[in-house]
Parts: structure tokens; C-alpha cells; sequence
């Protein structure tokens, strides 16, 4: 139940959804308007969440040997795009493209893919490029993961809401970066990572793979909000069919210092609107949020993104949760 928050959202980084500057912290650290290529071997392979490294043995601008330790994205995240643990063995020669550290040679890089001497292309920031076929969903229920792209755009509309100075005051301290933390929607409803829908006649159960860490959602179906309704991180939710779009309205949310995502709070005030309609032959469906708070939001703040249907995909059996150590690997990493 936890999960490591975005922390600053940078328009710049929108320009290419091959490789979003999205991740779960601030990605300050990495120029990501400059590539390099590193060629070695594995050291190790740290599949771990919530971001995995990958250690390669090189050689220095000095000729001399030398390790250096790219970040990737969470594992269920990976998992999602196609990456295999097994590919990258200790020992495999690799070219490892990524975005430098501003700090100079020798400090973790951001890894963008890695290519191995088959000549395959393995996804870690950049998406997969190969092309995948999806089959129809028969309805709303099922499994289903945003793709690399649509994260991309939902991060790029997230990055537009009109955050009051207030909120930004807040955003800038960083209160929830750098921690294992599981954000409420929107952000959780946008990751690249499983998500399965279960419709009933009186609710409707949305379950996330947050990074390993298992998170559940209870729409109740021609309902009204309770008058003495309990705040909780991912409020109370009601739902009604709309035709065949699934309208949830949630109130109740616990105030939070990422509600908002990025860093940006929430207060009591938080409301949500979402709509999850199947999009034409059924290959996917459009899922749309509106998100009011009045006192982090000048006005309605709006998102809209395509969830593949992926019925391919099973919740993460192979990862833990969120890990504290982990997480702190990136702040020891920041340049000082």
C-alpha cells in the first residue's frame, strides 16, 4: 500500500512519449535532452520496486574499468511494456542508451532501452516499439493497462492544471518525494500498470498492480453518499450508467500532500468525476476524469487517456511492494 510519488512535472519532457521524464521522484538529476551510450556487460540486474537498476560493467573516459548504475521504471510498470528479468543476465554485453546525470560521468544515468547482442530492444523509460495487436474487450470489465503513450498524455494534462500559488508553495517543498507512497486518482487511475474491472449489479470493483503494492477500489452502483461519510485516501465512490459510459463520482478524500499528484496537495474539498467508455470495435476505452478542489485549483481540472485491454496481463505475482531502501537509493543519488 505504498508507492513512490512524481514529484515536478516539466512540459519539456512531453515533447517525446517515447521516453516521458515521468517517474515516480523529481528527474531533475537527468538531462533528458542529451543521450549517451554506455557498452559492457551486466553487473547486476536490481529488479526491484519502486524503480529497478541495472549495473554495468564499462570502461571510464580514463580507460579504466568502472560500474555505472542506470534507474528504471517499477517493475509492474515493465511488465506492461514487455520487459524480461531474464534477458539481462550477469554477464550479458549490452549497449544501455540513457539520459546522462547532470552531475558528470560515473553517477546514475537514466536508462531510456537496452540492446543486447541479438539485437533485441528492451524497454526501460523509452516504450516498446513493437507493435501490438489488441483483441475487443466485451465490455467494461476486464483487464486493462495504459500504454507508454497514454501515460505520456495524461502526465502532459496534469502538468496544464491550474494549480492555485498556494499549491505551488506546497509542491515546491517536496513533502512526499523521495517516499514509499501510494497517490490516490488521479494519479493512480493514469500509471502504465494493470488494472481490472469488475462490474456488479449493486458495485463495481477497480483493483491496481500500484507497483506490487495491491490497491482497491468499491464504486457502489444507484447509491447515494452517506451524510456522515468517512474520509479515507481514496474516497467514497458512487456510480450510475450513463448508456453504456460508467460515470463515478468520489468524495471523502483525506487531505494529501500529493493528492493532486506531483507533489501538489488535496484538501477535503477534492472531487472527482470520472468516465470510462469503450471506444469504437472495443480495443480500448477512454477513460476521462474532472478533478475540483478550492483550494489547490483555480477551477475544474480535466484529463483524458485510452486504458488497452489487455487480458494478457496478471496481477504481479514476482514483486514486493514499494521498498523503503530502494526509494532512498535515488535521494543518495541526487547530485549534492
Amino acid at each position: 500500500m505504498r508507492r513512490l510519488p512524481t514529484a515536478i512535472y516539466t512540459l519539456a519532457a512531453i515533447t517525446t512519449f517515447a521516453a516521458p521524464a515521468f517517474a515516480h521522484h523529481s528527474q531533475a538529476m537527468f538531462d533528458t535532452s542529451k543521450e549517451i551510450l554506455i557498452e559492457g556487460t551486466v553487473a547486476r540486474f536490481d529488479w526491484a520496486n519502486p524503480h529497478m537498476y541495472l549495473i554495468v560493467e564499462t570502461k571510464g573516459p580514463d580507460g579504466q574499468p568502472a560500474q555505472v548504475e542506470g534507474e528504471g521504471l517499477g517493475i509492474t510498470q515493465a511488465l506492461v511494456d514487455g520487459l524480461r528479468r531474464e534477458a539481462l543476465q550477469p554477464g550479458t554485453p549490452v549497449v544501455m542508451r540513457a539520459n546522462p546525470n547532470r552531475g558528470g560521468w560515473g553517477k546514475q544515468v537514466r536508462i531510456l532501452d537496452v540492446t543486447t547482442q541479438d539485437g533485441e530492444i528492451h524497454p526501460f523509460y523509452a516504450a516498446n516499439t513493437r507493435t501490438r495487436v489488441l483483441t475487443p474487450a466485451e465490455s467494461l470489465a476486464g483487464h486493462w493497462a495504459p500504454n507508454r503513450a497514454a501515460l505520456g498524455a495524461a502526465f502532459g494534462a496534469m502538468a496544464r492544471f491550474p494549480i492555485t500559488p498556494e499549491g505551488r508553495a506546497v509542491q515546491a517543498k517536496l513533502v512526499a518525494d523521495g517516499l514509499c507512497y501510494v497517490e490516490p486518482v488521479p494519479f493512480l487511475a493514469v500509471l502504465d500498470e494493470l488494472r481490472t474491472i469488475e462490474i456488479g449489479k449493486h458495485e463495481v470493483v477497480m483493483r491496481f498492480d500500484n507497483t506490487g503494492d495491491h490497491v482497491e477500489r468499491t464504486i457502489h452502483m444507484d447509491a447515494k453518499h452517506p451524510a456522515d461519510v468517512q474520509p479515507s485516501r481514496q474516497g467514497h465512490s458512487i456510480g450510475r450508467w450513463d448508456g453504456e459510459t460508467l460515470v463515478i463520482d468520489t468524495i471523502a478524500f483525506e487531505p494529501n500532500p500529493s493528492g493532486l499528484g506531483a507533489n501538489v496537495p488535496s484538501s477535503p474539498g477534492k472531487h472527482t468525476v470520472e468516465r470510462l467508455t469503450l471506444t469504437a470495435d472495443h480495443p480500448r476505452l477512454r477513460y476521462e476524469t474532472t478533478v475540483e478542489d478550492p483550494v489547490y485549483l483555480t477551477g475544474p481540472a480535466t484529463l483524458t487517456q485510452q486504458w488497452d485491454h489487455r487480458p494478457d496481463l496478471e496481477f504481479s505475482q514476482d514483486t514486493e511492494g514499494c521498498d523503503k531502501d530502494v526509494a532512498a537509493r535515488y535521494r543518495d543519488s541526487v547530485p549534492k
